[in-house]
């Protein structure tokens, strides 16, 4: 399996499979294909809470190819891709920020925060393992390392993704309830940020 990230804001995942091979991918982010394919409600390497919490996540789905294949995988909205090297770990995406994962991982569902459906905390998709996961934001996203005893602050709207293992706090800036909430990130982290905001969102 070959996966490749095109330049670009354009939001592409093109992958490469031989006949048997799969991934797992976010329900709706196949764009197109050429070739054989089977998708499928993956049953293997998805936790149940990812289909209890259908309302709030795009569900992964598993795609197989039945012969060689080229597909191309997309986010919801304009922006960028990128691979995000899991080696044994995981990361903690933020909503619509999965699209795919390759190798041999497993995806379910978290959330951080006390009431994300109030705009108070961000509900996440977790993806562990060992392969790759491709995650998408709108404008640029970049992957901010963040060191031991340090901390930084990411405007919640803007957070693409982070360390599954992080320590992670979402705060308001301000004491009226409508202000921009915010996510405090103690290192040792990393952290993928957006340069565009998610429209409307507060959390």
């Amino acid at each position: 399996m070959d996966a490749t990230v095109e330049d670009g804001a354009g939001g592409l995942l093109v992958v490469e499979l031989d006949g048997g091979e799969s991934l797992l991918a976010a329900s709706g982010s196949l764009v197109d294909y050429a070739g054989r394919l089977r998708v499928e409600r993956a049953r293997e390497g998805v936790l149940r809470s990812v289909a209890n919490a259908r309302q709030r996540q795009r569900t992964p789905v598993r795609v197989t190819a039945d012969e060689a294949t080229t597909a191309r995988f997309g986010p919801s909205h304009h922006g960028s891709v990128v691979a995000a090297d899991l080696d044994g770990e995981g990361v903690a995406a933020t909503r619509e920020a999965f699209v795919a994962a390759t190798g041999d991982v497993r995806v379910g569902a978290d959330r951080v925060g006390d009431a994300p459906a109030r705009g108070s905390g961000l509900f996440l998709t977790t993806v562990a393992g060992d392969g790759t996961a491709y995650l998408a934001g709108r404008g640029r996203v970049e992957r901010v390392t963040v060191p031991d005893g340090e901390q930084r602050v990411v405007a919640a709207a803007n957070v693409v993704a982070f360390d599954a293992d992080a320590a992670v706090s979402v705060e308001r800036v301000g004491a009226v309830e409508d202000a921009a909430s915010v996510c405090r990130i103690r290192g040792p982290a990393a952290v993928w940020t957006a340069t565009r905001p998610a429209p409307g969102a507060t959390n």
